[in-house]
This record gives structure tokens, C-alpha cells and sequence, in this order.
């Protein structure tokens, strides 16, 4: 008899395949569960007398508040993005300061100075420089098309005047424009002509009669490290909040007015509110319209000067000021004609003697 041959199992075509054997790591020990657990993010409001020794530098012209912003030629976003994308791992966004709106107006250009034109109100247009590419591409959008009625991404500037009695000077510092072309993503998705997203602390300004909700610089540790880098001067100017004032009639929670008759612990604390407003240029003011997030206790991590660096700042800023005007006023020795003395008084011009004459 024939020994039947054991069949050959069918193994699948392996013409033209790059077969490589691939050797399995070594299996990884898990970390321990302490290591798992979250990281508190929880740091105190930072005063910069208490902050520890800088490092790095950053701009010192860097604006107070952040903003996706897409460029309007090619809609990418300009130079500074707000924060890092949300990842999967995170259930909500991160709340930060910050104030940021869409205006539409008429742009035009003077010299030196560019202007926005929002009804029938002229305001002055600044920028930056890490918006300058967002400022230089606005001019060659207008070159190109020659249409100056432009939306604009821009930063309200609020100058508050000391005493409270003169009113605020609004002007806006520009930080993108949405093109004719570009997509509807971003922050043109969320908000409408003329609306803005402003998030800060609800409470009182001594310069300022309506309640403000005001923008501090949102704490990194590399801006920490400036700041103790910095001199005084622009140290206080980086940390240097931003009052808006807000017309909010039904607010759920009062603004912050600080007594001078309570004690410190008596005093409560202002309230972090993330709300969406409408600029009203008739009156100049911004104007509530929603709520986006309820009011909060506990803010998010911010700069703040202390008062010495302030007063200090302040005596520098005074003592450059004397400087200027003693480098402008005119030298006496240089003078063509030497000055008059004023304590000299002039000489009296003598009298006319009277002749008297005999008639004979």
C-alpha cells in the first residue's frame, strides 16, 4: 500500500509583500496610581513684589488679551492664538481674561494714523507688533479690492481719566480682519457685527461711574519670568489692566465697590463673568447681551502690580517727564541776544526842560 503524503496547508500569496519580522517590546510597567492623578492648576492671584527670579523675555508689547484671529488673504491664524487646542482628554474649555470683538466700518488711512469709521463716530485703529502682519495684509486687502468697509477682529483700548469726571477714550488695536473670501470659522462663527466676548472681574473703578468688567494679564510662567526681569516701568505697563465699562442693568450678581470702611476681610471680592456685549457707537458704551458662562467665584490665575512697583513706576515716569522738557528748553549761553534781565526795571526817559523866553 501508498502512504498517503500529509497535506500542505494553502498559505496566502505573499508576491510582491515586504515581510518583516517585527520583534514585540518588552511590556511596560504601569505607573503608579499616585502619578496618575491630576495636576492642581490652582495658583494665587501673583503680585509681582513675591515673584521669583526671570528667565526668559517676552514682548512687552504683547496685548493684554488673546484671540484666534484668521488672516483674511489666507485664513490661517495670525501671530498669537489664544491658548493651546482642546484635546480629548479635556471636558471643558479654560476660562481666561480677555476681550474681543468683530467691528465693521469704513478704514481709511492719514499718514501715520489709521482710523475706523462706525456709523457716524471716527475712532482711532493701533496694532501691535505681533499684529503687524494681520495690519499689513488690512492695507494691501484694501489696495487690491479698494473696499475700505472692512469687519475687523480688534481689542477695545479704554483710557480712563483720573476723577471720573471726563469721559473714557474707547480707540481699538487690531488684531485680524475677516476677508471677503475667508471661511466662517472661528471667532466670526461665534459672534455677530459690532458683538464682543468680555471676560473679567465685575466691580467698580474709582475713575470710572459705570461698573467695568476688568481684564488682567492672564499668569504663564514664562511672563512671570519677564516681569521680574523687567525694569519698573514696563513692568507695570506689561501687568496694566483694562476696564470696559458695561451697561447691565439685571445683573445676576452686584458689581465689586470697595469700601474704605470695612476691613480688609470685610470687604467680599469681585466676581469672574464671561458675558457677550454689543458695542452701541451712538453712545459709545458695550451693551450686555447674554451670559455664556455663570458667574464664578474663584478667577482664573492673573498678574497684578503691587502697590511700590506701581508708586515706583510712577516716580519714573514723572522724573523722564522733567527730563524732556529740560532737554527741549533753549540753552541762554547759546542764545544770539543775551536774555533781558527782568528784575532790572527800564530807566525812566528824562523830561523835556521847559524854556522860558522874555517878550520885550
Amino acid at each position: 500500500m501508498k502512504k498517503k503524503r500529509p497535506q500542505q496547508q494553502a498559505t496566502p500569496p505573499t508576491n510582491g509583500l515586504n515581510i518583516l519580522a517585527i520583534k514585540r517590546p518588552p511590556k511596560q510597567a504601569e505607573p503608579p496610581q499616585e502619578e496618575l492623578a491630576a495636576i492642581s492648576n490652582d495658583l494665587p492671584v501673583t503680585d509681582a513684589a513675591s515673584a521669583p527670579e526671570p528667565v526668559v523675555p517676552i514682548p512687552v508689547d504683547e496685548p493684554v488679551l488673546d484671540a484666534l484671529v484668521p488672516e483674511p488673504l489666507a485664513p490661517t491664524p495670525v501671530d498669537e492664538p489664544a491658548s493651546e487646542p482642546e484635546s480629548a482628554s479635556s471636558p471643558e474649555k479654560e476660562a481666561l481674561f480677555q476681550a474681543v470683538g468683530i467691528i465693521k466700518g469704513d478704514v481709511t488711512l492719514d499718514g501715520e494714523k489709521t482710523f475706523v469709521t462706525i456709523g457716524k463716530k471716527s475712532y482711532e485703529l493701533y496694532y501691535a507688533s505681533t499684529h503687524k502682519r494681520a495690519y499689513d495684509a488690512l492695507k494691501k486687502e484694501i489696495e487690491i479690492t479698494g473696499i475700505t468697509q472692512q469687519r475687523l477682529i480688534v481689542y477695545p483700548r479704554i483710557t480712563h481719566y483720573p476723577g471720573g469726571k471726563q469721559p473714557y477714550h474707547l480707540s481699538f488695536q487690531l488684531a485680524g480682519f475677516v476677508g471677503h473670501n475667508a471661511a466662517g470659522d472661528g471667532l466670526p462663527s461665534v459672534l455677530e457685527d459690532l458683538e464682543f466676548k468680555i471676560s473679567g472681574l465685575w466691580q467698580f473703578i474709582p475713575v470710572c461711574r459705570m461698573p467695568c468688567l476688568s481684564i488682567f494679564k492672564n499668569f504663564t510662567k514664562q511672563r512671570l519670568e519677564y516681569i521680574k526681569s523687567a525694569p519698573v516701568d514696563k513692568k507695570v505697563n506689561f501687568m496694566k489692566a483694562s476696564h470696559i465699562p458695561v451697561v447691565w442693568r439685571d445683573a445676576p450678581v452686584p458689581p465689586f465697590r470697595f469700601n474704605p470702611k470695612l476691613g480688609k476681610d470685610s470687604q467680599g471680592k469681585a466676581s469672574f463673568l464671561q458675558i457677550k456685549a454689543k458695542f452701541n457707537s451712538e453712545r459709545n458704551i458695550f451693551e450686555f447681551l447674554s451670559l455664556l458662562e455663570d458667574p464664578s467665584d474663584s478667577p482664573p490665575n492673573y498678574l497684578k502690580a503691587g502697590k511700590k512697583d506701581k508708586a515706583e513706576a510712577t516716580k519714573t515716569k514723572l522724573a523722564a517727564s522733567k527730563g524732556r522738557k529740560r532737554s527741549k528748553s533753549p540753552d541762554p549761553s547759546n542764545a544770539v541776544f543775551p536774555p533781558s534781565d527782568a528784575t532790572s526795571k527800564p530807566k525812566p526817559k528824562p523830561k523835556p526842560k521847559a524854556v522860558v523866553t522874555e517878550v520885550t
